[in-house]
């Protein structure tokens, strides 16, 4: 990942362990992920324990999830990051964003 925007020069580490909170949004993705295709798998499956249906569905899951997690992962810093920095058409001429630590 780059350290600043190569294109409004944004810096994308604001603090030291700015990232960790991606934990909680990609958490977020994969639980909304997993509920559409539960409720997919169930609407056009159907759900049953007796023939082992929702162990598919599960199994299926996973793989997707697996498949799915570099791109959850850059839309979960996409997401993240937008609740700190908003968006700035003059981005050409308005500095970039800084956050200040408080160093005691």
């Amino acid at each position: 990942m780059y350290d600043h925007c190569p294109v409004c020069k944004q810096k994308f580490d604001l603090e030291v362990g700015f990232w960790y909170g991606t934990g909680y949004v990609s958490y977020f993705l994969v639980v909304l992920l997993s509920g559409f295709t539960f409720i997919a798998w169930w609407l056009l499956i159907g759900i049953s324990t007796e023939d082992n249906r929702i162990f598919y569905w599960l199994i299926t899951n996973t793989v997707l999830i697996v498949v799915l997690q570099p791109w959850l992962m850059r839309l979960s810093r996409s997401v993240y990051i937008y609740f700190f920095i908003k968006y700035n058409e003059n981005y050409e001429s308005a500095p970039a964003v800084e956050l200040h630590i408080n160093e005691e």
